[in-house]
This record gives C-alpha cells, sequence and structure tokens, in this order.
C-alpha cells in the first residue's frame, strides 16, 4: 500500500503547498490535501485578480493528481482549532488506514501582524502564532499517535529563514516560525524512538503570487517584470528567486527512505543567501 501524505496550505495553484502535493504524488503517495479555504487565503497585499477562476482550490489539485492516478482526497478546516485539527487527520484515518507524512506548510498571511513591534497589535501577534505554532503543533499532536502505533513517521514543518535571521519590521512572523524551528527539533527527540522523523525546512524568497503581490507593491508597479524579481534577490548567489519546486523537492526527501537517519534539522533553501 501506497504511503499517505497529508499536506496543509495546498489551496493555491501556484504556491508552495500544491507543489508539496504534486511532488509527494510523483514519489508515490496517496495524497491529501487540505486549506482553510478551498482556494486558500488571500493576502491583503494581494489584488483580487490574482486568483484563478478556473481554480477550485484544493478540489482542483485532488482532481489533477487523481488524473494522474494518484490516490488523493481534499479536506478544508482551521489547523489553529483543536476540533478540526483533530478532524482533518481523522478523516485520513477512515479513508487510508494510516498517515505516514505529515507536512505543516500552511502560514499566517504576511500582512498578518506586519510592521514596526510599536504597531502591532495583541491579536494580530496572536493569530499569527495560532496559525503558524499552534497549528502546526496541533496536527502535530493529532499525528503523532497514528504514526507511533505503525512505527513510522515523517513529519516536515515549512518556517522560515526569517525564523532564524530575522525580517524588518515582521518580528511576529520571524518569532512563530523560530518557534516552529524549536518544535521541530523537539519533536525529533520525542519522536525519534518510534521511527519518526522531525524536521524542518526555511525557505529564503520563493516566487508565487503572493510574494509577487507583496513585491508589486513596494514597488509602485501593478505587475512586476523580471527586472524587478530580480532586484528583489540581489544576495542570492545562485543569482535567481527560488520556486516552489524547490521547496517540494526537499520535502520529498525527507519524506523519503533516503532520509530515515536524517531528523532533528532545520534545512534553509534560499539559494545560498543566508550562509551559516
Amino acid at each position: 500500500m501506497a504511503r499517505v501524505a497529508l499536506v496543509t496550505g495546498c489551496g493555491k495553484r501556484d504556491g508552495i503547498g500544491a507543489a508539496i502535493a504534486r511532488a509527494l504524488a510523483r514519489t508515490g503517495h496517496a495524497v491529501v490535501a487540505t486549506d482553510l479555504e478551498p482556494k486558500g487565503v488571500r493576502d491583503a497585499h494581494e489584488p483580487a485578480q490574482t486568483t484563478d477562476p478556473a481554480w477550485s482550490g484544493v478540489e482542483a489539485l485532488v482532481d489533477e493528481l487523481t488524473a494522474l492516478g494518484v490516490d488523493s482526497m481534499s479536506v478544508t478546516g482551521d489547523i489553529s482549532d483543536e476540533a478540526d485539527a483533530r478532524r482533518m487527520v481523522q478523516a485520513v484515518i477512515d479513508r487510508f488506514g494510516r498517515l505516514d507524512v505529515l507536512v505543516n506548510n500552511a502560514g499566517a498571511p504576511l500582512s498578518l501582524g506586519h510592521g514596526d513591534v510599536e504597531t502591532i497589535a495583541v491579536e494580530a501577534w496572536d493569530r499569527v502564532f495560532a496559525i503558524n505554532v499552534r497549528g502546526a503543533f496541533l496536527m502535530c499532536r493529532e499525528a503523532a499517535p497514528h504514526m507511533r502505533r505503525q512505527k513510522f513517521g515523517r513529519i516536515v514543518n515549512i518556517a522560515s529563514i526569517a525564523g532564524r535571521a530575522g525580517s524588518k519590521a515582521n518580528s511576529t512572523y520571524a518569532a512563530s516560525k523560530a518557534a516552529v524551528i524549536g518544535l521541530s527539533h523537539s519533536m525529533a527527540l520525542d519522536l525519534g524512538p518510534d521511527n519518526i522523523t522531525s524536521n524542518a525546512i526555511l525557505p529564503g524568497f520563493i516566487l508565487t503570487s503572493r510574494s509577487l503581490a507583496g513585491i508589486s507593491k513596494r514597488s509602485g508597479r501593478s505587475e512586476v517584470d523580471a527586472d524587478t524579481v530580480a532586484k528583489a534577490t540581489p544576495a542570492v548567489p545562485l543569482g535567481r528567486a527560488g520556486a516552489p519546486e524547490d521547496i517540494a523537492g526537499c520535502v520529498a526527501f525527507l519524506a523519503s527512505d533516503a532520509a530515515a537517519y536524517t531528523t532533528g534539522q532545520s534545512f534553509v533553501i534560499d539559494g545560498g543567501a543566508y550562509r551559516l
């Protein structure tokens, strides 16, 4: 039987979550795609026209994978809600009888809690932590007993380079991602004896509709061209911005048997911009 992967935050066609789901499907996994809303949540700085009317979100992703012969399903819910987290994991167990790979990719909108520390509302801080940290914790907590029972599991949490390097006018987001890194490392210690690995991926600048909208807003242009993107990534040794597939490739490795002895690690995927 194929191993089963649950990936959160899959609602956007060009997003990291959808790319991860496709990569895991290509490597033989059955895939459960989730998001808060079928098409994901639009960030405040994303213009409405960036939404593809022909794309129905996680349902379209499932149709795409099913057409390729992949056993797939979608579930919607709020990862920061305890009952929803339990319901989503249970839906996987009810359908497939097991859960082998959990990828916590869903994250709070970047605009939420953005700004100088003096301007950040406590409510915004709490909501970012509820999604990014509480949500990852709840999903891991619900998945752990099933993985322990089968003596196998792979947990991959999508953090951010901001969690290690910080981010100007974005302390809420950076602090939450630092917490995700700590959670990932600590779970490796708790779950390792049951043959469950736990790792974090720290993306740098990745080209998605959300990041392009952010560049557009900062540059004052309605559309962003290649030169504008290049100026946004001046310190990347590889000379380009990242693609969602760059993150998906690392997830596919960490979910594979080749990564059986890899746990408690943080993988920086940023083209070499941040060097330890």
